[in-house]
């Protein structure tokens, strides 16, 4: 199945993909396997096995669906209880940016749920930034809870997979770190934590459907100029290990959104940096699991607009 959430910004409904370019809402269908009809996808993802039998129920008697170009596709899901980004686990990443030594542990931080955005929603640079990158990710959403999860039973844990682009204001980091020698003094927040950075889509698509992760192309293009280029296979830490390492520190709860790091290809990483700018789009996209538009707009130009992407 593909989830979606559709409708406008901070109104998201409920959805599934019924086919390449219809939504059938869910409000009935979670009434009907009891769950409340006002909820959203974080809420089905332990039932998804009676999901997926009350969809087939609701297609069967022909329930009315709504045609994806009539709506706005919002983060599938729009209020996970926890936001988490893994760093650091492409080699090519690393060689890019100069990193001197392999961890050999995941790096994982989190991000403020203020951050998400739908997949053609408007990524909007921030009054301070100057070199706005872009970063593709395979995104896992966790399905069932856990805590100190072993690796090899992480599969279970995961309700699926999507796209996320990891949007990071390089120039916003350094704080005093460097001034005051003090590298605890480097502002993660200032670089990766603004609202918008965390673009996620286009839709969810459960682990039954994506299957094995290895294989997921990862491609960025900017302005159709191809940026990134990959394969899952290249992490040096699996989902299953991310998850592994995530879960000895604290309970994963259904609806977690942890990301697995990008592969080489930022702007960070060339020798001529070509940042992100307003009127840029970045098209991302990963075998299996669709694509996300995303349009930049400085700070400015967001507020007289109203920001991006359409509330319909």
């Amino acid at each position: 199945m593909r989830f979606v959430s559709f409708g406008p910004r901070g109104n998201e409904r409920p959805g599934v993909l019924v086919n390449d370019s219809s939504i059938l809402p869910l409000s009935r269908v979670m009434a009907d396997i009891g769950i409340a009809p006002n909820g959203t996808i974080r809420n089905l993802l332990p039932f998804l096995d009676r999901a997926g039998e009350g969809v087939a129920a609701a297609v069967d008697r022909g329930d009315e669906v709504i045609p994806v170009a009539q709506t706005r596709l919002g983060p599938p899901i729009t209020d996970p209880p926890n936001l988490f980004n893994c760093g650091a686990n492409y080699l090519s990443h690393l060689v890019e940016i100069g990193a001197e030594a392999t961890p050999t542990l995941p790096v994982v931080f989190q991000k403020p749920s203020s951050a998400l955005a739908g997949p053609t929603d408007t990524i909007v640079r921030p009054l301070e930034c100057v070199s706005l990158d872009y970063e593709a990710e395979l995104v896992v959403v966790i399905g069932k809870a856990g805590r100190r999860i072993p690796a090899e039973r992480a599969a279970e844990h995961i309700a699926g997979f999507m796209i996320t682009n990891d949007v990071s204001a390089r120039d916003l980091g350094e704080g005093e770190s460097r001034k005051l020698n003090a590298p605890a003094l480097f502002q993660l927040m200032r670089t990766k934590g603004w609202d918008t950075f965390q673009p996620t889509g286009p839709w969810l698509v459960t682990l039954d459907e994506a299957r094995s992760y290895e294989d997921i192309r990862i491609q960025t293009w900017v302005n159709g100029e191809l940026r990134q280029d990959a394969y899952a296979k290249e992490m040096l830490h699996s989902p299953y290990k991310i998850i592994e390492w995530l879960s000895a520190t604290t309970t994963l709860q259904p609806g977690d959104i942890i990301t697995t790091g990008t592969p080489g290809g930022v702007a960070a990483g060339m020798t001529s940096p070509k940042w992100l700018v307003p009127g840029d789009t970045v098209r991302i996209e990963m075998t299996g699991l669709g694509r996300m538009n995303t349009p930049v707009l400085d700070e400015q130009g967001a507020r007289a607009g109203g920001g991006g992407g359409s509330d319909g």
